[in-house]
């Protein structure tokens, strides 16, 4: 970097800018044209010359432009990414994506992989947080009827496990309440993981809670059903995408479609363990990656806790600005939509007041930040 003068700087974001425009070569008269044309085209060659012999641009031909090498793509995203304020109309397809209600965490992740490809034309992926490290924050029941009562599991993520649980013997108000009670006393606090894989406290209480057993064994497999699936949160959307970008070669392409078929690769790619906002990986090298490609990671979180990691991985030219504002944004308004933000605690009081969900009207979410933007 020291050796880059200002300008160089300005000729290779500009080399950068045109390619992940239009994903051709770029050469000297495009730059001169579009965006330096107080420089001469001669002194635009040699510097072109200069930063393809400091690694920086590559020439696939010799009567060919430039194209960035990886090492232009990790500067531009450390020095010259700008910000990228979404248009109208990407807000409102975010907005509107996210207006139904939701009863488990695998709808809205799949939506959320859906709106962000749909956004970014590039494929999406999705990390939960490992469910076993997920605690249990409360334990509800709600009557429905007689013999009948809905089972709330409230996390430490805000995220709500609902059932519906059938019993052979009526139910009364003064049951539900010290079922409730002695539930909370056993769950509140502890680790998913602590509880299914804990056989022996699971034999203990359910001879010691005789007359709250077969709640006790439902909430039990719901939990199990839970974590067995954890292996399987990893979500992918718009895998296709990929094939649609015409710089991509068959290694770069075999290379992709062998990382999005093993949920191990992919998710030790998307997962980020630092403490960032925003984890960009470009190409493949000793950390992992894939050919080719760049891998934009954020970490989502719900009032503070971490619940997962979003990715989007496309060409290296990807539009890294626009990416990093689409995530931006929507795990902003994932953190209003789902039951760790404002609409979260109505779906819960209109839950236990009725014993049905709460559906919201599709016109009154986020308008207070609508009008500011």
């Amino acid at each position: 970097m020291k050796d880059l003068t200002e300008r160089k700087q300005k000729i290779l974001k500009a080399v950068v800018d045109e390619y992940i425009e239009n994903a051709s070569p770029v050469s000297s008269g495009e730059i001169k044209a579009k965006h330096l044309k107080d420089i001469s085209s001669a002194t635009i060659r040699n510097e072109l010359s200069a930063l393809e012999e400091m690694g920086y641009l590559i020439q696939p031909h010799t009567s060919a432009g430039r194209v960035p090498s990886r090492k232009a793509y990790g500067l531009y995203v450390d020095k010259f990414l700008v910000d990228h304020p979404l248009t109208p109309k990407e807000i409102q397809i975010i907005e509107e994506s996210f207006n139904e209600r939701f009863d488990e965490v695998q709808d809205l992740v799949k939506r959320t992989a859906k709106v962000i490809t749909d956004v970014t034309n590039y494929t999406s992926v999705i990390v939960l947080k490992n469910i076993d490290t997920v605690r249990l924050r409360e334990i509800k029941l709600v009557g429905l009827d007689e013999f009948s009562a809905l089972l709330i599991i409230i996390t430490d993520n805000g995220i709500i496990r609902d059932k519906v649980i059938a019993y052979t013997e009526a139910l009364n108000e003064k049951y539900i309440a010290e079922a409730s009670m002695h539930l909370n006393a056993i769950f509140a606090g502890k680790m998913v993981g602590e509880i299914t894989s804990d056989e022996k406290a699971q034999k203990l209480i359910s001879a010691q809670f005789k007359k709250y057993k077969e709640l006790y064994e439902n909430i039990i497999k719901v939990l199990k059903k839970y974590a067995t699936n954890a292996e399987s949160n990893v979500y992918l959307d718009g895998e296709g995408k990929f094939l649609e970008y015409p710089d991509q070669d068959i290694y770069s392409t075999k290379d992709f479609l062998e990382a999005i078929d093993s949920k191990e690769r992919i998710a030790d790619i998307i997962n980020n363990d630092n403490n960032i906002e925003f984890s960009v990986k470009i190409g493949k090298d000793e950390s992992g990656g894939i050919e080719k490609c760049a891998v934009v990671t954020a970490k989502y979180k719900l009032k503070g806790k971490e619940i997962g990691h979003a990715g989007v991985i496309g060409p290296e030219r990807m539009d890294y600005s626009k990416v990093m504002s689409v995530l931006s944004y929507i795990g902003k308004t994932l953190d209003e939509i789902t039951d760790g933000g404002k609409h979260g605690q109505e779906r819960l009081n209109s839950t236990e007041q009725t014993g049905k969900p709460n559906q919201r009207r599709t016109n009154d979410r986020r308008g207070s930040d609508k009008d500011s933007k």
